[in-house]
């Protein structure tokens, strides 16, 4: 685990909003070479107790985003749930496989329940309870939560995933998929799968994926700009159906039964390695995330005893949580609150 540092110029505090919407303290929380990986860290303005940890990890395919883009919900937690909510960014592939990014996940954890990590980077008198962490994530961010739960040793208390990845080398990410078209109430785009990777490979094309970010061998970055062409990655990857590539998992006639590509398909680990407390959310019209990634693992869990409740939403879509600011996830946050049961001697 490299040493965190901070921003140049001090601690960066980032301002989301023109509102009164909450605002972070960003810290690195790793070094990779000249690459600071950063964290945003909200607390609540007032607290009778130190307020436990939800992480959140944003979505993208592990392809493209940026840790500000945190649901509403997510914001409203942080006073409404009485929680330290961080939100991480973490290193984007292909310039990076599933695994460097899973490291990024762990260093990440081991930095907030550091007491020379997290607490050194805050003010004396902000307290949070360390010993009590929830990890949660939005699509690829909720396949990150899953890898945490089924990794990180201690164990999260709890796992929050939404509308999560589950499974690189599943139907839904090795088959060509229209793009979905968010802003058209449920569409899909009329384009071919095969029309619309070839217009993202031609040069000068609106719709082109720069190969800047299509190489493996390219600049390694921990995020991008809202702005950014990066941001049409995880449409080529549906186009392409080439996740599973794209994350460095062996691809070839044994892909599916080789035992290295095994550990970052969620549903063949549960047994061997377990899950904590496992809340999971996912609509049954998702365009973006195929339900069956998330119906996959909740009956493995289901067979195998873990605690687990699922949330199967009729007629949801992905990115339901964004789109309607008022969602308010109550069933989410019961779960996670008689999880994180109450204040320890983990406070920090």
């Amino acid at each position: 685990m490299s040493t965190p540092r901070k921003q140049e110029g001090g601690f960066e505090s980032t301002i989301h909003c023109a509102d009164m919407s909450p605002q972070p303290t960003t810290i690195a929380y790793k070094t990779v070479g000249k690459l600071d990986i950063p964290l945003d860290i909200y607390l609540p303005e007032q607290t009778t107790s130190p307020p436990p940890v939800l992480l959140w990890f944003h979505g993208g395919g592990l392809l493209q985003g940026h840790r500000s883009k945190v649901p509403p919900h997510f914001l409203r937690s942080i006073s409404e749930h009485n929680v330290a909510l961080i939100s991480a960014d973490y290193r984007l592939a292909p310039q990076v496989g599933v695994q460097d990014i899973f490291d990024d996940v762990k260093d990440c954890i081991a930095f907030i329940r550091s007491s020379k990590g997290l607490v050194k980077h805050l003010e004396a008198s902000a307290k949070i309870d360390t010993s009590r962490l929830a990890v949660s994530g939005s699509s690829a961010g909720g396949y990150l939560a899953f890898l945490a739960g089924l990794y990180v040793d201690p164990k999260p208390n709890v796992i929050l995933p939404i509308y999560p990845i589950t499974d690189p080398l599943g139907y839904f990410f090795t088959t060509p998929q229209p793009g979905p078209l968010f802003r058209d109430g449920g569409a899909v785009s009329s384009t071919p799968p095969k029309e619309a990777l070839k217009a993202m490979l031609e040069a000068g094309n609106e719709a082109e994926v720069p190969a800047a970010f299509r190489d493996p061998k390219g600049e390694i970055v921990a995020n991008n700009p809202p702005n950014s062409a990066r941001n049409k990655m995880y449409g080529y990857m549906l186009a392409a159906a080439n996740l599973a590539e794209l994350l460095h998992l062996n691809i070839g006639e044994d892909s599916y039964r080789d035992p290295e590509n095994d550990k970052w398909r969620v549903a063949k680990s549960v047994a061997t390695q377990g899950l904590p407390p496992t809340y999971v959310v996912h609509g049954d019209v998702d365009r973006a995330v195929g339900v069956d990634q998330a119906d996959e693992v909740v009956g493995v869990c289901v067979g195998e005893g873990v605690t687990v409740q699922y949330e199967r939403l009729k007629g949801k879509d992905h990115l339901f949580d964004v789109f309607n600011e008022q969602e308010d996830m109550e069933g989410m946050y019961a779960f996670m609150a008689k999880y994180l049961g109450t204040a320890s001697s983990g406070k920090l």
